[in-house]
């Protein structure tokens, strides 16, 4: 993977360590190659790895979090795994131990209603993010406004399905990494280390990695909650610039 660095120039700052590539084709590999780039960051001893390019307005900004050895994610997993047996059909204080247990791992948990609905309330099916509504129930305070925009008391009662919309302007389709997620929750009730793409509220699109729990009772609705570490995310493209008018 170190070839990955031909050419470029290496610096650091007293919390990054900072990759100049020559042109932007280098530096969208280096970003496709996040984990490696993390861990760059891991080795340095570096908050995280930024990745420049002639021209850039921002760099690529790669946690060092994003790098997790194959031995740390089996691990993961497999605790994963084991708590999802209790929380497919698990009760609502069952529910609050692991919301508890997470808080004090230090991870950032999010219960969203799993069933789409609309404005009446009424099940549906559709593919317009703007039609349905997968409401946010609960957010715990490790989600800061420097990851998700918004302040975690904010998140309560937000439609999670306009994050998932396909693009930009795009509030007719949804992200097909949406449906996945769906499908596999239904099939195993759990999805380990999932990594997906979201519009934040203020419009910026970023990468996260969360495993999911479908959990089918939370106070009378099926809701899955995402569970992950607050530095597993990146953003990919800054917020639009706020209109005055």
């Amino acid at each position: 993977m170190d070839n990955l660095l031909k050419g470029c120039d290496i610096g650091f700052t007293a919390n990054s360590f900072c990759i100049h590539a020559p042109h932007f084709e280098s530096a969208k590999a280096l970003r496709q190659a996040f984990r490696w780039v993390a861990s760059q960051a891991v080795t340095f001893n570096k908050s995280d790895s930024l990745i420049y390019y002639p021209g850039c307005d921002r760099p690529y900004q790669v946690p060092a979090g994003m790098s997790v050895s194959e031995e740390e994610r089996e691990a993961k997993v497999k605790v994963q795994n084991e708590s999802q047996l209790s929380l497919v059909g698990a009760d609502y204080l069952r529910i609050l131990e692991f919301l508890t247990e997470q808080r004090h791992e230090g991870n950032i948990v999010i219960i969203t209603s799993n069933v789409t609905r609309d404005d009446r309330g009424r099940t549906v099916s559709t593919g317009n993010p703007a039609a349905g509504r997968d409401i946010c129930y609960h957010t715990n305070d490790l989600l800061l406004p420097t990851r998700a925009h918004w302040n975690a008391s904010q998140f309560t009662g937000y439609n999670y399905r306009l994050s998932w919309r396909r693009d930009q302007d795009d509030y007719d389709r949804l992200n097909p990494e949406y449906e996945k997620l769906k499908t596999v929750l239904e099939r195993d009730g759990v999805a380990p280390n999932f990594e997906y793409t979201l519009y934040r509220p203020d419009g910026a699109l970023c990468r996260y990695s969360t495993s999911y729990f479908r959990c089918q009772d939370y106070c009378g609705d099926e809701v899955r909650i995402g569970v992950s570490r607050p530095q597993d995310w990146e953003m990919l493209v800054p917020a639009p610039p706020a209109t005055v008018g």
